[in-house]
Formats: structure tokens, C-alpha cells, sequence
């Protein structure tokens, strides 16, 4: 039998543990309980769609009663074990909790990013259990690969969207935070009142540092999100080597001026 500790991982004030007798566990915000319940994630319920937001599979929307839309993500595995485990993982604290914690923990620090209405784990068989993320949609937002080819950069203004773009990352990194899968579809854009922002999301893999991040991992992020830009943009149609460039001296700039 595992220790309580971790089988739930830290909880966030403002959350409540749920359990259901039948080996599902739930942290829901508070607020969110009349709402958001096990079948949100586990009976996948007739008001859910699928969306046009992607992980390694569709996200699913469901409607809430006060209009608000919520997103729900399950965890699947990529590389080596997409066809051994699928959906099936053994990490515990369970990865959901994890960044549900970790999560709240940036927004507390001002990086920018989603809020999470809560985290679902479902017993499959000792010692694995599937896992889902249920977020706030963000209205408007769209992914940045997805909005680099529909010609944001020229829509936009080029130097707003880099300049957007280092000022999270920029963010993120002064916080201490190293992210595990910094790429093109874990970064949001969404036009505000105040012109154009960005949102980082996806902190399953997340480091947390006191202080700065050391800089030997500011230029691994770095690093891995142009590896990201040369994957899913091996022409450079939409975010150039000049562009890269460019918004490399924003973001040096920003976080060294």
C-alpha cells in the first residue's frame, strides 16, 4: 500500500480531494465541485465534443452550467512507450497531481498559463492508472505552430508576436521554471485588449528552481524549442532563421536589460 503522500502529492490550497470507492481519486478546485465530477474524465459524458486544441490526442470540451468551458486532456504516452503503455502510467505521485500542483504553483509566480479546474486518476490494473487534466479553455487562444501558419507574424506584426513570446518564456525562466517539452504546441497566442500575449501550458515534465534558472537551462529550453521550430517547420516558411535570431535579442534583451 502506498503512503497517502504519494499516492495525492501536494495539494494547492483552494483544491479538495475526491475519492469514489472504487479506486478513482479527483483533486477539483473548490469552486469547480458542483461542476466538475469523475464522469467529466471517465464516462466521457453526451455533452463533451472534441476540440481543435491537440496534446497527443484530441482534447475533449465540456460545457458548465455557468457557461465556462472546460478542457480535458488524457495523459498518453509518446516515443518508445506510445504502443506498450498507451494510456497507462506507474509514476507516483500520479502525473496529473503533479502538474496540477505545479500548475497552480506558476500561476502563484506569475508565469502565464491556463488554470486547472482539476486532475482525475482511474485505477487500471497495480501498479498503473490512467490520468486527465481538466483546464479553463482559454478563450481565443490558439497554439503558436498553429498560428505561425496562418501568417501571425505578418498579421500581427512580427516584432509583437517574438516580443509576446520572449516576455513569457523570458517570465518562466526569472521563476526558476525548466520545461521538459518546450515546443511550437505547448505555447498559446491570443489577441488581448492590451495587444497580443502568450501562455505557457503543459508543465507535466516541469523542473522548479529557487531563484533564476541556471543558465546552462535557460540554453537547453532555448534550445529545445528551436528543435521544435526545426521538426515541425524543416523549411522555415513560417518562423525563419531570421526570425529566430530576432527573437533571441528580444528575449536577451528583456531579460538581461
Amino acid at each position: 500500500m502506498l503512503p497517502e503522500k504519494l499516492i495525492w502529492g501536494e495539494l494547492p490550497a483552494g483544491f479538495a480531494k475526491l475519492t469514489d470507492g472504487n479506486g478513482n481519486r479527483m483533486i477539483v478546485r473548490q469552486e469547480r465541485q458542483r461542476d466538475i465530477g469523475f464522469d467529466i474524465c471517465l464516462n466521457q459524458p453526451g455533452n463533451n465534443a472534441q476540440t481543435a486544441y491537440q496534446g497527443r490526442g484530441a482534447l475533449t470540451a465540456v460545457r458548465l452550467s455557468d457557461g465556462e468551458t472546460a478542457l480535458v486532456r488524457q495523459y498518453r504516452h509518446g516515443g518508445m512507450f506510445r504502443s506498450l503503455t498507451r494510456t497507462c502510467f506507474f509514476t507516483w505521485p500520479p502525473r496529473p497531481f503533479r502538474e496540477l500542483a505545479i500548475t497552480e504553483e506558476l500561476r502563484r509566480r506569475g508565469v502565464p498559463t491556463v488554470e486547472v479546474y482539476a486532475a482525475c486518476v482511474s485505477r487500471a490494473y497495480r501498479p498503473f492508472y490512467r490520468g486527465w487534466l481538466v483546464t479553463k479553455e482559454l478563450l481565443g487562444a490558439v497554439d503558436l505552430w498553429s498560428a505561425l501558419q496562418e501568417g501571425c507574424l505578418a498579421q500581427l506584426g512580427q516584432e509583437v508576436v517574438l516580443r509576446a513570446l520572449a516576455i513569457s518564456v523570458g517570465t518562466m525562466h526569472r521563476e526558476g521554471v525548466y520545461h521538459g517539452d518546450l515546443n511550437l504546441k505547448n505555447i498559446l497566442l491570443r489577441r488581448e485588449s492590451a495587444g497580443v500575449a502568450c501562455y505557457i501550458i503543459d508543465f507535466d515534465k516541469t523542473k522548479l528552481f529557487l531563484g533564476k534558472l541556471p543558465a546552462e537551462l535557460v540554453k537547453k529550453n532555448l534550445d529545445r524549442l528551436l528543435r521544435s521550430v526545426r521538426k515541425l517547420d524543416p523549411e522555415r516558411r513560417y518562423f525563419s532563421a531570421a526570425a529566430w535570431t530576432q527573437w533571441l535579442d528580444i528575449y536577451h534583451g528583456i531579460n538581461e536589460g
